[in-house]
């Protein structure tokens, strides 16, 4: 027990608290990884920069792709649960939208970063997790709120792990350049067999050559997580994003197929501690593995 007039000593860091930008970021990237943690017995929750409002595609809604944002929420409300991990939390940004379409005002990409790390930095300091999850500095495809979070992210961790009590690990959800045409090749796959003829948008072709052009190489990649076990979580939570994923038909056994072989395992850099070249892991550190 603290002395009196003494303050209490720091709470030992636990869990795992991935923050993302949109709601679907989290199922992508980091969804695996989530229900593990979660299901090893770790606490997990996901921050969500955004309310994910530009996430319409085009002329679906209205001309500014505009979504109602209440549709996100419940979204990743509803994958939260599909993943078994906390409720998420929200810091209430606006999308910025795609490149090229111009931000909103409110938006998180036009917010002073040091308002958002400091935002940040005070949902660490409350919930006090161990392990910390967002993009890498390339955002996967440069989206601005991918590339932004990133930065603010990183740097509230930095701010964290300088305190007493605060997170110990620190990692980057990245795709690697051999991950690239996989996925391309199964997007092409879903097309044929729905029957879309409809050409690549404009935001389509953009958003694969940045893919192409920002993918880490293979080498860079410190930790490959395999989620076979909870890969029905995955593809639940997935599925409770059902603004964002353009009538995918998950009870296709084929669909199936390409999800095994798309989101089979998940794949991270360790920024912080730093790893030894050529070193890799199957799992983050900092959390309880127990079973």
């Amino acid at each position: 027990m603290a002395g009196a007039g003494q303050p209490n000593p720091p709470v030992t860091p636990r869990g795992l608290l991935a923050i993302f930008a949109h709601p679907d970021d989290e199922s992508f990237g980091a969804g695996g990884v989530m229900a593990l943690a979660a299901e090893a017995g770790n606490p997990v929750w996901v921050l969500c920069a955004t309310n994910g409002d530009q996430g319409g595609r085009p002329g679906e809604v209205d001309v500014d792709h505009s979504l109602d944002p209440e549709i996100r929420r419940q979204e990743l409300s509803c994958a939260c649960q599909a993943l078994g991990v906390a409720e998420p939390i929200f810091l209430g940004y606006r999308d910025s939208g795609m490149e090229g379409w111009g931000a909103p005002e409110g938006s998180l990409s036009r917010a002073p970063q040091d308002e958002v790390v400091e935002r940040i930095l005070a949902v660490i300091r409350q919930l006090r997790p161990a392990t910390i999850v967002t993009f890498d500095p390339g955002g996967v495809y440069g989206h601005p709120d991918h590339v932004a979070c990133s930065a603010v992210a990183t740097e509230a961790y930095r701010r964290a792990a300088a305190e007493p009590g605060g997170p110990v690990a620190l990692y980057h959800q990245a795709l690697p350049r051999s991950a690239v045409a996989v996925m391309q090749a199964a997007q092409e796959e879903e097309r044929r067999r729905s029957g879309d003829a409809t050409p690549p948008s404009e935001d389509d072709l953009r958003q694969s050559e940045a893919i192409e052009k920002l993918a880490r190489a293979d080498e860079d990649i410190t930790t490959i997580v395999s989620i076979s076990s909870v890969l029905e979580r995955k593809i639940a939570a997935l599925a409770c994003h059902d603004s964002q994923m353009r009538g995918r038909r998950w009870e296709d056994p084929e669909t199936r197929a390409q999800m095994e072989r798309m989101f089979g395992s998940e794949t991270f850099v360790r920024v912080d501690p730093v790893m030894a070249p050529g070193e890799r892991e199957d799992r983050f550190i900092a959390l309880g593995w127990g079973r």
